[in-house]
C-alpha cells in the first residue's frame, strides 16, 4: 500500500475507533520515513476540508431557516419568475443546497441581495393593498 492509500485508510479511521487509529497511525509512521510530517499536512487539509464543508452548511440553514415562514405565505415561483427571471427549480436549489453538475447551489452575495429587495418590495405591496368595496 503507498502512502496515499494508508492516508486515505487513516482519514476513514479518524472518527470511529481511536485504537484502531492509533496503530494504523503508528503504522504509517513505521513503514514511511517522513510518515509524521505527511500525516500532519493531510489531517490539516482533511480538516480545514471539513471546516469549511461545516460553514457552508451553516450558511445555506441559515438562509433556509430564515426564507421558512416567508415560503409559507409568499410563492417562491413569484419571486424566481419575477426577480431572478429563473425558475421555482433553480430557486429551491439554491435555498436547499442541491448539487448541480456536481456543485453545491448557494447563493451569491448579489443573488441575496436581490433576494432581499424582492421581499421587501413584496412587503410593500402587501403594505400598501386595501380591499374596499
Amino acid at each position: 500500500m503507498n502512502l496515499q492509500m494508508e492516508l486515505e485508510k487513516l482519514k476513514e479511521l479518524y472518527s470511529g475507533d481511536t485504537n484502531e487509529f492509533k496503530t494504523h497511525y503508528l503504522s504509517i509512521c513505521e513503514k514511511f520515513p517522513d510518515g509524521k510530517k505527511q500525516i500532519g499536512k493531510y489531517m490539516e487539509t482533511v480538516i480545514n476540508e471539513s471546516i469549511k464543508e461545516t460553514d457552508a452548511f451553516i450558511e445555506e440553514t441559515k438562509v433556509k431557516m430564515q426564507l421558512m415562514e416567508i415560503t409559507e405565505i409568499v410563492s417562491l415561483s413569484y419571486i424566481a419568475k419575477n426577480y431572478f427571471h429563473k425558475t421555482r427549480t433553480w430557486l429551491y436549489q439554491k435555498i436547499n443546497g442541491n448539487k448541480v453538475n456536481g456543485k453545491e447551489a448557494s447563493f451569491t452575495q448579489e443573488e441575496i441581495n436581490i433576494l432581499n429587495l424582492a421581499i421587501q418590495d413584496i412587503s410593500k405591496k402587501l403594505g400598501s393593498t386595501v380591499i374596499s368595496l
